[in-house]
Protein backbone atom coordinates (compact mmCIF):
# COMPACT_ATOMS: atom_id res chain seq x y z
CA UNK A 1 0.00 0.00 0.00
CA UNK A 2 1.20 3.25 -1.25
CA UNK A 3 1.81 6.11 1.44
CA UNK A 4 2.07 9.67 1.22
CA UNK A 5 5.47 10.06 2.50
CA UNK A 6 6.72 7.66 0.11
CA UNK A 7 5.24 9.29 -2.72
CA UNK A 8 6.27 12.92 -1.68
CA UNK A 9 10.23 11.40 -1.88
CA UNK A 10 8.85 9.58 -5.37
CA UNK A 11 7.84 13.24 -6.79
CA UNK A 12 10.63 14.98 -5.67
CA UNK A 13 13.12 12.27 -6.71
CA UNK A 14 11.32 12.65 -10.45
CA UNK A 15 11.77 16.14 -10.29
CA UNK A 16 15.40 15.97 -9.43
CA UNK A 17 16.31 13.42 -11.86
CA UNK A 18 14.46 15.96 -14.77
CA UNK A 19 16.20 19.13 -13.50
CA UNK A 20 19.41 17.72 -13.50
CA UNK A 21 18.61 16.39 -17.22
CA UNK A 22 17.95 19.46 -17.99
CA UNK A 23 20.89 21.30 -17.02
CA UNK A 24 23.31 18.78 -18.35
CA UNK A 25 21.79 19.15 -21.82
CA UNK A 26 21.57 22.51 -21.48
CA UNK A 27 25.66 22.71 -20.83
CA UNK A 28 25.56 20.62 -24.05
CA UNK A 29 23.68 22.79 -26.09
CA UNK A 30 23.52 26.30 -24.46
CA UNK A 31 21.93 27.85 -27.37
CA UNK A 32 18.57 26.04 -26.32
CA UNK A 33 17.77 28.08 -23.58
CA UNK A 34 14.39 26.44 -22.78
CA UNK A 35 16.53 23.46 -21.21
CA UNK A 36 17.52 25.88 -18.38
CA UNK A 37 13.86 27.60 -18.21
CA UNK A 38 12.15 24.42 -18.20
CA UNK A 39 14.68 23.32 -15.26
CA UNK A 40 14.13 26.60 -13.46
CA UNK A 41 10.19 25.97 -13.26
CA UNK A 42 11.27 21.90 -12.02
CA UNK A 43 13.24 23.54 -9.93
CA UNK A 44 10.26 25.97 -8.42
CA UNK A 45 7.95 22.80 -8.07
CA UNK A 46 10.76 20.65 -6.35
CA UNK A 47 11.34 23.56 -3.91
CA UNK A 48 7.85 23.42 -3.02
CA UNK A 49 7.68 19.59 -2.51
CA UNK A 50 10.13 19.80 0.01
CA UNK A 51 8.17 22.57 1.97
CA UNK A 52 5.25 20.35 1.72
CA UNK A 53 6.84 17.21 2.81
CA UNK A 54 5.55 15.62 5.47
CA UNK A 55 2.30 18.03 6.09
CA UNK A 56 -1.29 16.21 5.59
CA UNK A 57 -3.04 17.28 2.10
CA UNK A 58 -6.49 18.21 4.45
CA UNK A 59 -4.78 20.82 6.45
CA UNK A 60 -4.46 24.64 4.95
CA UNK A 61 -1.38 26.10 5.31
CA UNK A 62 -1.14 29.08 7.20
CA UNK A 63 -0.34 32.75 5.42
CA UNK A 64 3.21 32.82 4.79
CA UNK A 65 4.14 28.94 4.17
CA UNK A 66 1.36 29.08 1.83
CA UNK A 67 2.34 32.10 0.23
CA UNK A 68 5.07 30.52 -0.44
CA UNK A 69 4.45 27.35 -2.01
CA UNK A 70 1.90 28.99 -3.93
CA UNK A 71 3.64 30.86 -5.34
CA UNK A 72 6.71 28.35 -5.94
CA UNK A 73 3.57 26.02 -7.64
CA UNK A 74 2.41 29.12 -9.97
CA UNK A 75 6.31 30.38 -10.91
CA UNK A 76 6.72 26.42 -11.71
CA UNK A 77 3.60 26.95 -14.36
CA UNK A 78 4.38 30.23 -15.36
CA UNK A 79 8.05 29.42 -16.10
CA UNK A 80 6.61 26.41 -18.22
CA UNK A 81 4.59 28.66 -20.31
CA UNK A 82 8.01 31.22 -20.89
CA UNK A 83 9.72 27.73 -21.90
CA UNK A 84 6.99 26.79 -24.47
CA UNK A 85 7.37 30.04 -25.83
CA UNK A 86 11.22 29.94 -26.43
CA UNK A 87 10.75 26.53 -27.58
CA UNK A 88 8.37 27.49 -30.43
CA UNK A 89 10.42 30.83 -31.08
CA UNK A 90 7.85 33.15 -29.51
CA UNK A 91 9.61 35.63 -27.24
CA UNK A 92 8.48 35.22 -23.80
CA UNK A 93 6.11 37.65 -22.12
CA UNK A 94 8.19 38.32 -19.08
CA UNK A 95 5.79 40.89 -17.24
CA UNK A 96 3.12 38.67 -17.60
CA UNK A 97 5.12 35.27 -16.84
CA UNK A 98 6.20 37.16 -13.29
CA UNK A 99 2.31 38.15 -13.05
CA UNK A 100 1.13 34.88 -12.77
CA UNK A 101 4.38 33.24 -10.77
CA UNK A 102 2.95 35.88 -7.60
CA UNK A 103 -0.27 35.90 -8.12
CA UNK A 104 -1.63 32.71 -6.82
CA UNK A 105 0.86 32.67 -4.23
CA UNK A 106 0.08 36.55 -3.55
CA UNK A 107 -4.03 35.72 -3.15
CA UNK A 108 -3.43 32.86 -0.32
CA UNK A 109 -1.48 35.21 1.46
CA UNK A 110 -3.98 38.24 1.33
CA UNK A 111 -6.95 37.59 0.65
CA UNK A 112 -7.71 36.16 4.41
CA UNK A 113 -6.68 39.72 5.41
CA UNK A 114 -9.60 41.12 3.75
CA UNK A 115 -12.11 38.86 4.99
CA UNK A 116 -12.01 36.12 2.19
CA UNK A 117 -12.91 32.60 3.57
CA UNK A 118 -10.06 29.99 3.33
CA UNK A 119 -12.10 27.73 0.43
CA UNK A 120 -12.57 31.07 -1.58
CA UNK A 121 -8.84 31.98 -0.48
CA UNK A 122 -7.78 28.31 -2.34
CA UNK A 123 -10.53 28.66 -5.21
CA UNK A 124 -8.69 32.24 -6.37
CA UNK A 125 -5.07 30.29 -6.09
CA UNK A 126 -6.09 27.43 -8.35
CA UNK A 127 -8.01 29.27 -10.59
CA UNK A 128 -4.56 31.47 -11.52
CA UNK A 129 -2.37 28.08 -11.75
CA UNK A 130 -5.13 26.78 -14.01
CA UNK A 131 -4.68 29.72 -16.00
CA UNK A 132 -1.18 29.24 -16.37
CA UNK A 133 -1.87 25.64 -17.47
CA UNK A 134 -4.24 26.68 -19.98
CA UNK A 135 -1.18 29.15 -21.26
CA UNK A 136 1.05 26.18 -22.11
CA UNK A 137 -1.96 24.05 -23.50
CA UNK A 138 -2.47 26.90 -25.81
CA UNK A 139 1.19 27.59 -26.78
CA UNK A 140 1.15 23.84 -28.28
CA UNK A 141 -2.62 23.78 -30.07
CA UNK A 142 -1.82 27.41 -31.54
CA UNK A 143 0.62 26.16 -33.82
CA UNK A 144 -1.12 24.59 -37.18
CA UNK A 145 -1.66 21.00 -37.10
CA UNK A 146 0.17 20.65 -39.92
CA UNK A 147 3.32 21.95 -38.18
CA UNK A 148 2.73 20.32 -35.01
CA UNK A 149 5.25 17.66 -33.89
CA UNK A 150 3.39 14.16 -32.47
CA UNK A 151 5.45 14.04 -29.29
CA UNK A 152 3.73 17.53 -28.32
CA UNK A 153 0.49 15.36 -27.65
CA UNK A 154 2.16 13.66 -24.95
CA UNK A 155 2.74 17.12 -22.93
CA UNK A 156 -0.13 18.01 -24.17
CA UNK A 157 -2.18 15.03 -22.13
CA UNK A 158 0.04 16.21 -19.34
CA UNK A 159 -0.99 19.79 -19.20
CA UNK A 160 -4.72 18.35 -20.14
CA UNK A 161 -4.35 16.39 -17.13
CA UNK A 162 -3.17 19.55 -14.70
CA UNK A 163 -5.89 21.59 -15.87
CA UNK A 164 -8.46 18.89 -15.25
CA UNK A 165 -7.27 18.46 -11.62
CA UNK A 166 -7.25 21.88 -10.80
CA UNK A 167 -10.68 22.66 -11.75
CA UNK A 168 -12.12 19.36 -9.93
CA UNK A 169 -9.74 20.82 -6.72
CA UNK A 170 -11.73 24.13 -6.74
CA UNK A 171 -15.34 21.55 -6.84
CA UNK A 172 -13.73 19.65 -4.24
CA UNK A 173 -13.40 22.68 -1.98
CA UNK A 174 -16.14 24.00 -2.22
CA UNK A 175 -18.27 20.73 -1.93
CA UNK A 176 -16.04 18.49 0.27
CA UNK A 177 -17.00 15.92 2.11
CA UNK A 178 -14.93 13.64 4.62
CA UNK A 179 -14.04 11.25 2.22
CA UNK A 180 -12.74 13.31 -0.54
CA UNK A 181 -10.84 15.08 2.54
CA UNK A 182 -9.18 12.04 3.70
CA UNK A 183 -5.84 11.13 3.93
CA UNK A 184 -6.54 8.60 0.62
CA UNK A 185 -7.75 11.68 -1.57
CA UNK A 186 -3.81 13.21 -0.91
CA UNK A 187 -2.39 10.17 -2.08
CA UNK A 188 -4.41 9.64 -5.27
CA UNK A 189 -3.70 13.50 -6.05
CA UNK A 190 -0.05 13.23 -5.44
CA UNK A 191 -0.14 10.10 -7.38
CA UNK A 192 -2.26 11.82 -10.67
CA UNK A 193 0.20 14.52 -10.28
CA UNK A 194 3.36 12.15 -10.46
CA UNK A 195 2.25 10.85 -13.88
CA UNK A 196 1.38 13.82 -15.15
CA UNK A 197 4.53 15.51 -14.51
CA UNK A 198 6.51 12.34 -15.80
CA UNK A 199 4.55 13.05 -19.39
CA UNK A 200 5.34 16.75 -19.16
CA UNK A 201 8.87 16.42 -18.97
CA UNK A 202 9.57 13.11 -20.76
CA UNK A 203 7.41 14.87 -23.49
CA UNK A 204 9.52 17.94 -23.68
CA UNK A 205 12.59 15.56 -24.43
CA UNK A 206 10.65 13.78 -26.60
CA UNK A 207 9.50 16.99 -28.57
CA UNK A 208 12.96 18.29 -28.90
CA UNK A 209 14.08 14.70 -30.24
CA UNK A 210 12.00 14.67 -32.75
CA UNK A 211 12.45 18.50 -34.02
CA UNK A 212 16.02 18.11 -34.09
CA UNK A 213 15.13 14.70 -36.25
CA UNK A 214 12.81 17.01 -38.44
CA UNK A 215 15.50 19.66 -38.78
CA UNK A 216 18.21 16.90 -40.19
CA UNK A 217 15.73 15.08 -42.66
CA UNK A 218 14.86 19.11 -43.94
CA UNK A 219 18.45 19.20 -44.58
CA UNK A 220 18.99 16.46 -46.17
CA UNK A 221 16.40 17.35 -48.33
CA UNK A 222 17.26 21.01 -48.85
CA UNK A 223 20.14 22.65 -50.86
CA UNK A 224 22.27 24.47 -48.08
CA UNK A 225 22.69 28.04 -50.57
CA UNK A 226 19.24 28.68 -52.14
CA UNK A 227 17.29 27.21 -49.10
CA UNK A 228 15.27 25.10 -52.02
CA UNK A 229 14.51 21.75 -52.11
CA UNK A 230 17.12 19.31 -53.62
CA UNK A 231 16.56 16.93 -55.90
CA UNK A 232 16.23 14.25 -52.88
CA UNK A 233 13.67 16.67 -51.57
CA UNK A 234 11.88 17.10 -54.80
CA UNK A 235 11.47 13.50 -55.05
CA UNK A 236 10.14 13.54 -51.36
CA UNK A 237 7.56 16.13 -52.30
CA UNK A 238 6.22 13.81 -55.20
CA UNK A 239 6.17 10.59 -53.49
CA UNK A 240 4.25 11.96 -50.48
CA UNK A 241 1.64 13.92 -53.05
CA UNK A 242 1.01 10.14 -55.00
CA UNK A 243 0.07 8.89 -51.89
CA UNK A 244 -2.21 11.29 -51.54
CA UNK A 245 -3.74 10.81 -54.73
CA UNK A 246 -4.73 7.60 -56.49
CA UNK A 247 -4.53 9.26 -59.86
CA UNK A 248 -1.39 9.71 -62.12
CA UNK A 249 -0.09 13.48 -61.69
CA UNK A 250 -1.88 16.16 -63.57
CA UNK A 251 1.58 18.28 -63.68
CA UNK A 252 3.87 20.17 -65.66
CA UNK A 253 7.66 20.87 -65.74
CA UNK A 254 9.69 23.82 -65.94
CA UNK A 255 13.42 23.27 -66.30
CA UNK A 256 15.70 26.76 -65.82
CA UNK A 257 19.29 27.13 -66.82
CA UNK A 258 20.82 30.13 -65.84
CA UNK A 259 22.67 31.58 -68.98
CA UNK A 260 26.07 32.18 -69.45
CA UNK A 261 26.93 30.89 -65.72
CA UNK A 262 30.19 30.56 -66.18
CA UNK A 263 31.08 33.65 -66.98
CA UNK A 264 29.42 35.14 -63.94
CA UNK A 265 32.20 32.73 -62.04
CA UNK A 266 34.99 33.87 -63.99
CA UNK A 267 34.23 37.47 -63.66
CA UNK A 268 32.88 37.64 -60.19
CA UNK A 269 34.34 34.78 -58.72
CA UNK A 270 32.33 32.07 -56.49
CA UNK A 271 31.07 34.14 -54.44
CA UNK A 272 29.60 36.29 -57.04
CA UNK A 273 27.88 32.72 -58.65
CA UNK A 274 26.23 32.03 -55.89
CA UNK A 275 24.59 35.32 -54.68
CA UNK A 276 23.12 35.19 -58.68
CA UNK A 277 22.02 31.21 -57.54
CA UNK A 278 20.41 32.57 -54.59
CA UNK A 279 19.09 35.75 -56.15
CA UNK A 280 17.08 33.39 -59.26
CA UNK A 281 16.06 31.52 -56.29
CA UNK A 282 14.25 33.91 -54.66
CA UNK A 283 12.71 35.53 -58.07
CA UNK A 284 11.38 32.06 -58.46
CA UNK A 285 9.53 31.51 -55.48
CA UNK A 286 8.20 35.04 -56.07
CA UNK A 287 6.59 33.90 -59.36
CA UNK A 288 5.72 29.81 -58.33
CA UNK A 289 2.03 29.53 -56.76
CA UNK A 290 1.79 28.24 -53.06
CA UNK A 291 1.48 24.03 -54.69
CA UNK A 292 3.93 24.23 -57.22
CA UNK A 293 7.58 22.33 -56.17
CA UNK A 294 10.69 24.16 -56.57
CA UNK A 295 13.98 22.79 -56.63
CA UNK A 296 17.49 23.79 -57.31
CA UNK A 297 18.52 20.58 -59.81
CA UNK A 298 21.86 20.85 -60.09
CA UNK A 299 24.55 23.78 -60.99
CA UNK A 300 22.84 26.62 -62.01
CA UNK A 301 19.25 24.11 -63.09
CA UNK A 302 16.58 24.54 -61.17
CA UNK A 303 13.28 22.47 -61.80
CA UNK A 304 9.84 23.25 -61.09
CA UNK A 305 6.89 20.78 -60.69
CA UNK A 306 3.53 22.67 -61.29
CA UNK A 307 0.26 21.09 -60.15
CA UNK A 308 -2.80 21.38 -62.29
CA UNK A 309 -0.98 22.82 -65.26
CA UNK A 310 -2.19 22.36 -69.23
CA UNK A 311 0.88 23.65 -71.27
CA UNK A 312 -0.79 26.98 -71.39
CA UNK A 313 -0.44 27.76 -68.33
CA UNK A 314 2.92 26.35 -67.87
CA UNK A 315 4.13 28.53 -70.86
CA UNK A 316 2.44 31.47 -68.98
CA UNK A 317 4.75 30.88 -65.78
CA UNK A 318 8.02 30.51 -67.34
CA UNK A 319 7.47 33.26 -69.21
CA UNK A 320 6.77 35.07 -66.34
CA UNK A 321 9.85 33.69 -64.39
CA UNK A 322 12.15 34.60 -67.79
CA UNK A 323 11.01 37.96 -67.48
CA UNK A 324 11.42 38.00 -63.88
CA UNK A 325 14.95 36.81 -63.89
CA UNK A 326 15.86 39.10 -67.02
CA UNK A 327 13.74 42.51 -66.29
CA UNK A 328 15.95 43.80 -63.01
CA UNK A 329 19.78 43.24 -62.47
CA UNK A 330 21.25 41.42 -59.97
CA UNK A 331 23.39 42.38 -57.01
CA UNK A 332 26.55 40.31 -57.92
CA UNK A 333 29.78 41.14 -55.31
CA UNK A 334 28.02 44.99 -55.48
CA UNK A 335 28.25 45.10 -59.27
CA UNK A 336 24.51 45.19 -61.26
CA UNK A 337 24.96 42.25 -63.54
CA UNK A 338 21.58 41.00 -65.91
CA UNK A 339 20.71 37.37 -65.42
CA UNK A 340 19.24 35.75 -68.07
CA UNK A 341 17.18 32.18 -68.39
CA UNK A 342 16.54 29.69 -70.70
CA UNK A 343 13.27 27.38 -69.64
CA UNK A 344 12.05 24.33 -70.99
CA UNK A 345 8.70 23.42 -70.31
CA UNK A 346 6.47 20.19 -71.03
CA UNK A 347 3.60 18.98 -69.89
CA UNK A 348 3.11 15.15 -67.94
CA UNK A 349 1.09 13.56 -70.56
CA UNK A 350 -2.01 11.69 -70.21
CA UNK A 351 -1.30 8.14 -69.18
CA UNK A 352 2.41 9.11 -67.56
CA UNK A 353 2.70 7.69 -63.50
CA UNK A 354 5.84 9.41 -63.25
CA UNK A 355 7.70 12.46 -64.44
CA UNK A 356 10.52 10.85 -66.13
CA UNK A 357 9.64 11.35 -69.89
CA UNK A 358 7.95 14.70 -69.61
CA UNK A 359 11.47 15.79 -67.15
CA UNK A 360 13.62 14.65 -70.70
CA UNK A 361 11.30 16.27 -72.86
CA UNK A 362 11.51 19.54 -70.80
CA UNK A 363 15.69 19.29 -71.21
CA UNK A 364 15.37 18.87 -75.09
CA UNK A 365 13.11 21.77 -75.07
CA UNK A 366 16.10 23.68 -72.52
CA UNK A 367 18.58 22.73 -74.88
CA UNK A 368 16.52 23.78 -77.79
CA UNK A 369 16.25 27.08 -76.21
CA UNK A 370 19.65 27.56 -75.86
CA UNK A 371 20.76 27.03 -79.07
CA UNK A 372 17.83 29.61 -80.01
CA UNK A 373 20.26 31.88 -78.54
CA UNK A 374 19.17 31.81 -74.73
CA UNK A 375 16.92 34.16 -72.71
CA UNK A 376 13.55 32.00 -73.92
CA UNK A 377 11.30 29.60 -73.22
CA UNK A 378 10.46 26.53 -75.51
CA UNK A 379 7.59 24.45 -74.62
CA UNK A 380 8.02 20.59 -75.69
CA UNK A 381 5.30 18.76 -77.71
CA UNK A 382 3.64 16.32 -75.84
CA UNK A 383 3.82 12.92 -76.84
CA UNK A 384 0.64 11.10 -79.26
CA UNK A 385 -1.47 8.67 -77.38
CA UNK A 386 -0.28 5.12 -77.53
CA UNK A 387 -1.61 3.33 -80.37
CA UNK A 388 -0.70 -0.26 -80.36
CA UNK A 389 -1.67 -0.61 -84.27
CA UNK A 390 0.77 1.66 -85.19
CA UNK A 391 4.79 -0.17 -86.03
CA UNK A 392 6.96 1.14 -83.58
CA UNK A 393 9.11 4.05 -85.20
CA UNK A 394 13.04 4.10 -84.84
CA UNK A 395 13.68 5.94 -81.39
CA UNK A 396 16.50 8.05 -83.39
CA UNK A 397 13.56 9.29 -86.02
CA UNK A 398 11.53 9.79 -83.03
CA UNK A 399 13.72 11.78 -81.03
CA UNK A 400 14.65 13.80 -84.07
CA UNK A 401 10.76 14.01 -84.59
CA UNK A 402 10.04 15.68 -81.38
CA UNK A 403 13.40 18.27 -80.98
CA UNK A 404 12.10 19.03 -84.79
CA UNK A 405 8.28 20.11 -82.99
CA UNK A 406 9.85 22.14 -79.98
CA UNK A 407 7.75 25.47 -80.07
CA UNK A 408 9.45 28.30 -78.73
CA UNK A 409 6.86 30.60 -76.80
CA UNK A 410 8.90 33.18 -75.00
CA UNK A 411 11.52 35.16 -76.13
CA UNK A 412 13.32 38.70 -76.04
CA UNK A 413 11.46 41.51 -78.29
CA UNK A 414 14.89 42.50 -79.58
CA UNK A 415 16.10 39.11 -80.82
CA UNK A 416 14.51 36.91 -83.55
CA UNK A 417 12.62 33.59 -82.72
Amino acid sequence: MLDLNTLQVASISSRLAFVLVFFVTLLRHPREIYFGVWAGALCCSLIGSLLMLGDPPSVPLNAVKGSIVYILYGASLAVSWAGLRLFHERAPLIPQTLGLALLSGLSYGILPQIGASVTWSLSIVFICIALSTALCMWEILRTPASMRLWTQYIVLLGFGGYFIAFLLTIGVIHFANERLASPESGIYSLLFDLWCGVFIQVGYLAMVSERAHLKLSRLADTDPLTGLANRRGLFAALSQRAGLSPSPPRCAILLADIDHFKAINDTYGHDGGDAALVGFAERLRGVMRKDDLVARWGGEEFLVVLDQADATAAATVAERLRKSAAGQPFTVNGAAVTVTASIGVAVVAAGEERIDAALSRADAALYAAKRAGRNRVCLAPSPPPPDTRAVRAEPSSGLREAMEAIQVVGQPRSEPA
